[in-house]
């Protein structure tokens, strides 16, 4: 079983550190995403990556609060130690903690936002009167756009109409769940510059991750996503992740095994692309391999 999940690595050996995150109702999400872990086989075949051959370490859980000052000290501190930072986040809004540290270092940074809603410019029976709506899951990448991120958007399909007109003028690319794309086009709306990663598992159709807060139909499917986030790691250097969106109550576990999958997917992609690790000979081959040599 994964040994991120079930053993893993000293901090001070490690080349990934994983973050979990807590703020907010479902403080036990990220926990569940690495419990998760210990029912995975590691091995990920499509790339011939053992994921437990990468040195992973796990933080103790993080209690954080907008700003998320937490978070970005704890990947300023992983980024010293030449460690990719993965944040578990109990609330998708923290990634701008883990954004932040990472943008000062990288002034050149563009994000990829994977979810099914915009997260900006949200309408107002989706507000809180006494919550800073700058930092609210429902408007935090309002924050890139204020400092100037590039944002490219994969798999979106619910906003607000004040949402999709400014998207709309501002020309910010976004790739509908609805529309058929292929991966490389994503990373060719992408500049020649480093990625942060940010997944949603929201993005997912909901028959595969019921478990979010505002599940939305119609949603991506499993290997458009795996293709997509592969295409990205391939092309450009991604310097940090930040996975959550999982929503505490009955369907949690398999959705959290879901997404557990998914994180071991990333880890892998990781391993290949940025670590230059060497596949397994024993990897099955694609079918898009078989059909060049044919």
């Amino acid at each position: 079983m994964a040994q991120w999940s079930l053993h893993p690595s000293s901090q001070s050996n490690a080349r990934v550190v994983l973050i979990p995150t807590a703020f907010g109702p479902d403080t036990q999400a990220p926990l569940a995403i690495l419990n998760a872990g210990a029912e995975l086989c590691a091995f990920e075949p499509r790339l011939g990556i053992n994921v437990d051959e990468i040195a992973v370490a796990q933080l103790p859980g993080l209690v954080d609060e907008p700003p998320y000052g937490m978070c970005e000290a704890a990947v300023i501190q992983a980024w010293r130690r030449q460690q990719w930072p993965v944040l578990l986040p109990s609330v998708l809004a923290a990634s701008w903690g883990a954004i932040r540290a990472l943008w000062k270092h990288y002034l050149a940074l563009s994000v990829v936002h994977c979810s099914a809603h915009a997260n900006l410019m949200p309408p107002e029976e989706m507000t809180q009167p006494e919550q800073d709506m700058g930092y609210g899951n429902a408007a935090w990448v309002e924050l890139l756009y204020q400092h100037r991120l590039p944002v490219v958007h994969v798999g979106l399909r619910s906003g607000s109409a004040r949402a999709y007109a400014w998207l709309k003028n501002h020309a910010s690319p976004i790739f509908w769940a609805q529309d058929g794309w292929d991966p490389q086009q994503v990373v060719e709306a992408l500049p020649e510059q480093p990625v942060f990663l940010v997944v949603d598992c929201s993005v997912l159709d909901p028959s595969l991750a019921p478990a979010v807060h505002h599940p939305e139909p119609g949603g991506l499917s499993w290997f458009q996503l795996l293709t997509t986030c592969e295409a990205i790691f391939a092309a450009r250097p991604v310097i940090g992740l930040s996975l959550g969106g999982v929503a505490v109550g009955a369907a949690t576990r398999p959705t959290a095994r879901v997404v557990a999958r998914l994180l071991n997917w990333l880890l892998a992609c990781y391993g290949l692309y940025s670590l230059k690790l060497a596949p397994n000979p024993a990897t099955l081959e694609r079918p898009e391999n078989r059909s060049r040599t044919s």
